[in-house]
């Protein structure tokens, strides 16, 4: 099948500094007028001394983050970019029911219609955002095939959301390691837990310092006052993060794909996830930055925002022990 738009660029800092702005605008238009509020109520409106005092810096803190969080921002993303790619050229090729994505190697990722939540446009933009997580950057005056305008109505009236067959990549060689498993509300939360273990260690050693901080050393009423409940809420934090997490992230599975079962095939040289009734994504072990492990699940997490759930009791070929040394030592790069 042809594709019916082919948008080709070069990745580069100003690039996603652009695309930063436009996905993070509402979030710094919030800071914003937080930071303000916070300001002049400090300023003008309040008589305690401790509130004169730490008003006015959150509300500078806060506006300082809306003017530099996108450019620091963009520099981290694209910094992470070239880390985890060959090259910064991508092609993006757009056909009735998908969109793929290929960067310089050849490494190609396969995304559908019915999985964008929300799209976004600015100055010479168009954004897509796959599952809430992946976003799709389309040059407006770089389209090899198509224009914009057409490009544009398409995604809007046109588009289609046809299922897709389970299938691999497509390549004859067998795997070392099959494990298939069906995603429960209790698998994601121990996922979440394993994941978030050290933000909820964050979480309890503030809330103890900030508890300690009120309860014990001598400070005016209202910081007081502040410290035990900002102690409180980091611990209630720590207790029901996960937790509300792992509900949130089942929620948005069950939506975003057509059935709970997942099987993940592991090469000498790559990872292959496919759920149900989707096409195989494909991932390489270079693209690895860590590895968690739980009492159940052992976690790897991919350029350090995607996280592949291994089941241990769920191998259909290979076992956990043959599979826990094949990671450590017989993986190709």
């Amino acid at each position: 099948m042809e594709p019916l738009f082919i948008n080709t660029y070069q990745m580069s800092p100003e690039l996603l500094r652009e695309y930063t702005n436009c996905m993070t605008a509402p979030r710094r238009n919030v800071l914003l007028v937080l930071g303000i509020l916070c300001f002049i109520w400090g300023i003008l409106f309040t008589s305690h001394a401790a509130l004169r005092v730490l008003l006015p810096v959150l509300g500078v803190t806060a506006i300082l983050c809306s003017v530099f969080y996108s450019a620091w921002l963009a520099k981290k993303n694209y910094r992470r970019y070239e880390m985890s790619h060959a090259g910064l050229d991508k092609t993006i090729s757009f056909y009735p029911d998908r969109m793929e994505c290929v960067n310089d190697g050849g490494e190609a990722k396969t995304f559908y219609y019915r999985h964008i939540t929300r799209e976004k446009e600015s100055g010479s933009l168009y954004s897509i955002v796959v599952k809430n997580e992946t976003g799709i950057i389309v040059k407006k005056d770089s389209f090899q095939k198509g224009t914009f305008e057409e490009f544009r109505k398409f995604m809007k009236q046109g588009r289609h959301s046809f299922p897709k067959r389970y299938e691999v990549s497509g390549r004859n060689d067998a795997p070392l390691f099959e494990n298939s498993y069906q995603v429960t509300p209790e698998l994601l939360q121990e996922y979440t837990k394993c994941m978030a273990a050290s933000r909820r260690t964050v979480h309890i050693v503030l809330g103890v310092v900030y508890l300690v901080w009120g309860l014990l050393f001598p400070v005016h009423i209202v910081f007081k006052l502040l410290l035990i409940v900002l102690g409180v809420l980091f611990l209630l934090l720590s207790v029901f993060y996960s937790s509300r997490l792992a509900k949130r992230n089942y929620r948005v599975y069950e939506l975003s794909h057509t059935g709970m079962g997942k099987t993940i095939l592991f090469y000498p040289d790559r990872i292959e996830c496919a759920n149900d009734g989707e096409a195989a994504k494909t991932y390489y072990y270079s693209q690895i930055s860590r590895v968690k492990e739980s009492s159940g699940l052992y976690v790897i997490v991919i350029e350090k925002t995607i996280g592949i759930m291994v089941k241990k009791d769920a191998f259909q070929k290979g076992d956990f022990e043959e599979f826990q040394s094949f990671m450590k030592q017989g993986r190709q790069p």
